[in-house]
């Protein structure tokens, strides 16, 4: 629940950030304000805090990192809010397309069946106006992007979280992201305000404390078994979007949600009783 509401708030300061700062510079200061609230508790672990004992993987984490909040930040900037949030539901689906590759994982019959029925909820999100099929909305490639890149990273997490250290994991993040992102801020810089700055620390805060969320659940169990806490974040976006944006939920991410819905609560069940 707490990934949820940290996630929503995150999204909501990102859309009001973007309104004046480019997109990549936001993204910049979210992972250099991470590193800066991460600073007081590596150094309380000492030159330890450095020792990785999977040292490539948390480099290829936070390159993918970048890239996939970039992504997800841009979609955030420019994309209805609610079906930005909606399509992220799609990470269990690709996370368990992955785990077959990556985990040796045997997916059964109806798994398979609920993540095609998922997909086609997608199929609504980008195809449908609410009235009639369209042509596919290629501006939605950016966050069905931004998903497969998280599924990735949620798989090569679940991969390591027992043989590393959380704030190693949260550090080398911070630094391979802010280095990453940094050169590209600059080319299109605007100082931010004092306000703009606070509401930047808090982005970067956030998005630690997101991770450490993750880190935990994925310590106790897979992530798709907590899938239906995301419909509380669905349902916290729709509303601030419309108290903040004047953004109204549109038909068809009401018919996208409704059909993910169902396909990924049955994920998350299958996975709650293979624990």
């Amino acid at each position: 629940m707490m990934v949820m509401s940290v996630g929503c708030a995150n999204d909501i300061i990102v859309k009001f950030m973007g309104q004046r700062l480019d997109a990549t510079q936001v993204i910049f200061f979210r992972f250099f304000f991470g590193f800066i609230t991460l600073l007081p508790f590596a150094i309380s672990e000492g030159k330890q805090v450095f020792k990785s004992k999977q040292l490539g993987f948390n480099i290829i984490r936070g390159f993918l990192g970048a890239i996939s909040i970039f992504l997800y930040t841009y979609s955030i900037i420019y994309l209805p809010l609610v079906e930005v949030v909606a399509i992220l539901w799609t990470i269990p689906l690709f996370v368990l397309i992955l785990s077959i590759f990556y985990l040796g994982e045997e997916v059964s019959f109806m798994r398979w069946i609920a993540t095609i029925i998922g997909f086609l909820g997608l199929s609504f999100i980008t195809l449908y106006d609410g009235e009639t099929v369209v042509s596919f909305k290629w501006l939605y490639i950016i966050p069905i992007l931004s998903s497969f890149l998280f599924a990735v990273q949620d798989v090569m997490i679940k991969k390591i979280v027992d043989n590393e250290k959380r704030i190693t994991m949260l550090l080398y993040f911070a630094i391979v992201t802010s280095a990453l992102t940094f050169i590209p801020a600059l080319l299109v810089w605007k100082t931010p305000t004092p306000f703009e700055c606070s509401m930047l620390f808090l982005l970067g805060a956030g998005g630690n404390l997101i991770q450490y969320f993750i880190f935990k659940a994925f310590s106790a169990t897979d992530l798709s078994a907590l899938a239906p806490f995301r419909y509380v974040e669905f349902l916290l976006s729709a509303i601030f979007a419309f108290i903040f944006f004047a953004e109204v939920p549109q038909t068809n991410a009401l018919i996208g949600a409704a059909i993910l819905i169902p396909s990924t609560l049955y994920l998350a069940y299958n996975e709650n009783k293979k624990q």
